[in-house]
């Protein structure tokens, strides 16, 4: 008995040892090199990047919980309905203790469309951006007229064989369900449309909370002001500076952050506010007042 539980044990022991995650410092990124919506039978291909410029690593593919065999780039030149899901990617590599692996990335969600007009919109979809949408017939046939919906209201109407639409400096208004109609003459006139897509409206920066934390143990007595918020990064370049007030007061302090900023000043009764800020869009939200009265 004794000598099948060592090997048990000492098996198990080898299999965590040859399969260990790693922190968050490598990050795996996945890119769609096409849209994310197809008809069946067209390709998809997805590449995979780990943030780490010494190392090589492996790229392996999951389509939900289930691995899949190729590495790499993922390439399938002719989807069928199954090919449809949340696919993410992650490194591998050999160390000196056996396969370590990153995180996985972000799901990118392909889906297959089965009929014969599909509408595409790029997304995000962000406040004060140009929504973009493609209304795609299979087969790419002359088109007599294509129509954009938005929750089964007309929104725009093409009769110039064009199937794109723009629509531009977009609110949270612009939030619902798509879809487009399309007619198109192949020897005889056809008329069909395309099931909806849902379009969520994302603020590039939310509205911002503000909180803060008096710190008793110090004399003085000092607060922490805590500045939370979300950040839809619009480009690479797209910074958030983030400034704290006291009533109409800007406090000493700027801070650059994608989700939250702090600053320590003294504990001063007063209404105190945080502003997030995006320069190169001068774009601002405030965040509601605090009122502290020691």
């Amino acid at each position: 008995m004794d000598g099948p539980l060592c090997l048990l044990v000492v098996s198990t022991l080898l299999t965590v040892a040859r399969s260990t995650p790693v922190g968050d410092e490598f990050k795996a990124t996945l890119t769609n090199m096409g849209p994310s919506s197809v008809f069946r039978g067209e390709s998809i291909r997805l590449t995979c990047h780990v943030t780490d410029p010494r190392s090589t690593w492996e790229h392996v593919w999951f389509r939900g919980d289930r691995r899949l065999d190729p590495r790499g780039e993922l390439t399938i030149l002719s989807t069928v309905f199954g090919d449809a899901g949340n696919y993410t990617c992650r490194g591998e590599r050999r160390g000196a203790g056996g396969i370590i692996y990153t995180p996985k990335s972000l799901p990118h969600i392909i889906s297959i469309d089965m009929g014969n007009v599909l509408l595409t919109v790029r997304q995000p979809v962000l406040v004060g951006a140009t929504l973009a949408a493609r209304c795609r017939v299979r087969g790419a046939p002359m088109l007599t007229e294509v129509d954009l919906y938005k929750d089964n209201v007309l929104v725009s109407s093409r009769t110039d064989g064009m199937a794109d639409f723009t629509l531009p400096n977009v609110n949270l208004t612009y939030q619902g369900t798509y879809h487009c109609l399309a007619g198109w003459f192949d020897g005889q006139q056809n008329l069909a449309k395309s099931l909806g897509n849902p379009v969520t409206v994302k603020e590039v920066v939310s509205k911002p909370i503000v909180s803060l934390v008096v710190n008793a143990n110090t004399k003085p007595k000092d607060m922490t002001l805590n500045c939370t918020f979300t950040f839809t990064k619009p480009d690479p370049a797209a910074v958030v500076h983030v400034y704290f007030y006291r009533d109409v007061r800007k406090l000493e302090g700027t801070a650059r952050s994608q989700k939250r900023a702090t600053l320590v000043v003294l504990a001063k009764e007063g209404a105190y506010r945080c502003r997030a800020r995006v320069p190169s869009l001068n774009l601002d939200q405030w965040s509601e007042p605090w009122d502290y009265r020691p």
